[in-house]
């Protein structure tokens, strides 16, 4: 019987030291990495017709990234272009992306890398204004965007990728311009090694 009531006790034991492990284990998990611009700056323009042009922008973005990494980003001299064809019988539509990031974390960690749309290129469109079938600018909603990023600290270097989701509207109109700030999601980003 004594012997019993020790197996017990170190199977209990090992049922929490389980437990323990399995909560810490998921506290390392991946999870998105969220980057929400709160300033953008720009440039670009566009040509031909709403449904049968090309139109691009240059644009500069910063603001709080949330996610595992929480801190700063920067978006610089991102780029982003949209072409739209119409024939009988078809829509072609291509959105390319270029947007280099760099997110500062704490004190110890930096991270740098490249949101691109990789072929077919797909999502984005063009934006008209006002009845006119003139192009206006791009609107980007990229969901299969890909992200290439190298994570600096803590003595330690880092190589990652992934998927990317992508939101951002830039509408030249006449004498102004509408901007939606640009949302970058960073999908499964790797957590923080302990």
């Amino acid at each position: 019987m004594h012997g019993k009531t020790k197996l017990a006790v170190a199977a209990t034991a090992m049922s929490i030291a389980a437990v323990g492990g399995g909560t810490a284990a998921s506290a390392a998990q991946a999870q998105d990495e969220v980057l929400q611009a709160t300033t953008t700056t720009f440039s670009g323009g566009g040509t031909g017709l709403c449904l049968n042009g090309s139109t691009s922008a240059t644009f500069s973005a910063t603001g709080p990234a949330t996610g595992p990494y929480i801190g700063t980003f920067t978006e610089t001299d991102a780029d982003v272009a949209v072409s739209a064809q119409v024939k009988p019988g078809m829509i072609s539509r291509k959105l390319a992306l270029s947007i280099p990031f760099a997110i500062t974390s704490g004190t110890t960690t930096t991270i740098t890398g490249t949101i691109t749309n990789p072929p077919p290129y797909a999502g984005g469109g063009i934006g008209c204004f006002g009845g006119s079938f003139y192009v206006a600018g791009p609107i980007v909603g990229a969901n299969a965007a890909t992200y290439a990023a190298t994570i600096q600290g803590q003595g330690h270097t880092k190589k990652v990728s992934g998927t990317a989701q992508v939101t951002a509207s830039f509408e030249f109109r006449p004498q102004h311009v509408l901007v939606t700030p640009p949302t970058v999601t960073l999908l499964n980003f790797p957590a923080p090694s302990s």
